[in-house]
């Protein structure tokens, strides 16, 4: 009796994974298929890796035209090759600020235009998995926009300069700048109820911020001009200055190669504090942690948002 009952008892099927749950997302699969599928994307792929192409063979050109690049220095060769590695990688960082918004900016608010979005709300599927699956499409294709640009990024290694950890410090500042701009278009989406609305509040929200950005580092550097005998206006000089750089994706990109370069270091320099030989964390490192924190409480609200009662 007790061996037929163990028989019939079913066992408990294994909790599925991360991964598991993302690939048997009906949302996933859906947007998968009709991003990879339209006309849209193709076009997208081809005009990004037209850019990117187009911007290495000028600077190719000008490089071995103006400054007599035939003549096989190994030195000069290495700059080119840092050159061309840096020129990919902030192009790169540029388009993915504005392709990655674009790609979430409406993910929400189409639904609820197409009347679609209180008929996903009924069914078995969770506010979490809705704004994941949307978040995991849009990850996806600018993954592939990453991997697109290798091939000319591996020029750069066939003249020399780019080591691995250059290699690994881009890919991960730009998949962070990636996850953080599709967060913030996800945000807003899930925030506001027409995509119009949607997409011109993200791309406000990032001009503002740049030119915000950009305004406080004029001051910072023109009052640090100003208090250049005070240790402690020098002091608090140097960490806003340094906080500025660690906040915007191009200026942190640029000043850890700048770092890596000129101080040999991955994770640490002192020679951008003055007198006062302050150690500071290479720019990489708070960016990717300020980053991904930000992305993950925009996601979090977005859940929050998505999950609410629709407002008559």
């Amino acid at each position: 009796m007790s061996e037929t009952t163990a028989f019939l008892t079913p066992k408990p099927e294994p909790t599925p994974n991360l991964l598991a749950r993302l690939a048997n997302n009906p949302v996933l699969r859906k947007e998968l298929r009709g991003i990879m599928r339209g006309q849209r994307s193709f076009w997208l792929l081809t005009g990004y890796v037209t850019v990117l192409s187009a911007f290495i063979f000028l600077l190719y050109i000008t490089f071995s035209v103006e400054t007599g690049f035939a003549q096989a220095d190994p030195q000069f060769r290495q700059t080119v090759g840092k050159s061309v590695f840096g020129g990919v990688v902030l192009i790169e960082l540029i388009l993915i600020s504005f392709i990655a918004p674009a790609l979430t900016a409406g993910a929400i608010t189409s639904e609820r235009e197409h009347q679609t979005f209180d008929l996903l709300r009924t069914t078995l599927l969770s506010a979490r998995a809705l704004v994941f699956g949307k978040l995991t499409t849009a990850l996806t294709y600018l993954l592939l926009l990453m991997l697109s640009a290798l091939p000319i990024q591996s020029l750069a290694f066939l003249l020399g300069g780019v080591g691995m950890a250059e290699l690994l410090i881009s890919g991960l500042l730009l998949f962070v700048t990636a996850l953080f701009f599709a967060a913030l278009g996800l945000f807003f989406s899930s925030l506001l109820r027409r995509t119009l609305a949607s997409t011109v509040s993200t791309y406000a929200a990032i001009v503002i911020s740049y030119i915000a950005l950009g305004f406080a580092l004029f001051v910072a550097i023109s009052v640090s001009g100003i208090a250049t005998n005070d240790q402690v206006a020098e002091l608090i000089m140097t960490v806003s200055l340094w906080v500025m750089i660690c906040t915007n994706p191009l200026l942190a990109a640029i000043v850890s190669e700048v770092i890596l370069i000129e101080d040999q270091s991955l994770w640490y320099t002192t020679s951008m504090s003055g007198a006062l030989n302050l150690p500071l964390p290479s720019p990489w490192i708070p960016f990717t942690l300020l980053y991904f924190a930000a992305a993950i409480v925009l996601i979090l609200l977005s859940i929050h948002f998505v999950r609410r009662p629709s407002r008559i």
